[in-house]
């Protein structure tokens, strides 16, 4: 029997950076390999800073069966419905307070009855780079709001996402971080898709895929070994909660360093490929 298929194990993988390409794009063999590896009785998920908007026209006919993790954690989802099984929401007060200090960040939130996705209308570069991939795919979440302090107030603000130029980035996340002291969690990071601009994002401290993982893993009653596989440094949470940590060998630095096994690119469907490759060598050695 493959580590793979052992009792108990759950596998979760990242999105962009280890299954897709770097144009966004999943290929037909990693969809087609991905489907090998659920119907071999792999208990598979994903997790990504994703919303199960994006996901859906991002995984055409992969056929993922497990609730999905989203936004970091902030949301364990059910991917066909877009319903939220889990919900770890910023403190009123704190998202507040951030949206104050960041000026204009993209808000996502929970408005009761739908997903929506806050942004005001003066955008700089890297937060139109955003905006405008979502318009590309319709995301039916988008919402023009002239105060974006107000939702703070009336909606479940799950994360803040501020576009800054790179040189800028860490000194803006450490000054919010100490802003907002425990109420949050606040990291910067380069964005490949929008070269000059990075990434300051807020969310609850709770919001993390590894915390999201462990939530997972108890509500589907697995106590076997935990494998991850992802690139960036939003993957570092569920690479600490794991046993296995696959990255690819794009994966920046930080995530390299900690990975039990590092392939091939992306671009080279090469963590898919490798899933697939542990799967025959361990059937083999059973005679299977």
């Amino acid at each position: 029997m493959s580590w793979l298929t052992s009792p108990g194990h759950l596998l979760v993988c990242d999105l962009d950076g280890t299954l897709l390409r770097s144009d966004t794009s999943l290929s037909d063999a990693a969809r087609d390999g991905l489907n090998r590896l659920v119907a071999a009785g792999v208990a598979l998920t994903v997790a990504s800073a994703r919303s199960t908007a994006a996901m859906r026209p991002m995984l055409p006919g992969v056929d993922l069966r497990l609730p999905v993790i989203e936004h970091n954690g902030a949301y364990i989802s059910d991917l066909r419905t877009g319903e939220h099984l889990v919900t770890n929401a910023l403190d009123p007060a704190t998202a507040g307070k951030a949206i104050d200090l960041l000026g204009d960040p993209i808000v996502t939130s929970w408005d009761g009855s739908r997903d929506r996705v806050h942004f005001s209308v003066d955008l700089n570069p890297g937060a139109g780079w955003f905006i405008g991939e979502k318009l590309r795919y319709r995301d039916p979440r988008l919402t023009e709001t002239a105060d974006l302090r107000t939702v703070a107030d009336r909606e479940q603000v799950v994360m803040l996402c501020s576009y800054v130029p790179d040189d800028d980035a860490p000194g803006v996340a450490a000054a919010v971080q100490a802003a907002v002291g425990d109420g949050a969690r606040v990291w910067a990071a380069l964005n490949s898709y929008s070269p000059g601009w990075s990434e300051v994002v807020l969310q609850s401290p709770l919001a993390t895929k590894g915390a999201a993982i462990l939530e997972l893993r108890q509500r589907l009653d697995l106590d076997g070994e935990i494998t991850v596989c992802g690139d960036h440094v939003n993957d570092l949470p569920m690479f600490a909660v794991a046993d296995r940590r696959i990255a690819p060998a794009n994966a920046q630095p930080e995530v390299r360093a900690t990975a039990s096994v590092v392939t091939g690119t992306n671009d080279d469907d090469s963590v898919v490929t490798y899933l697939l490759d542990q799967l025959a060598i361990r059937r083999r050695e059973a005679g299977e």
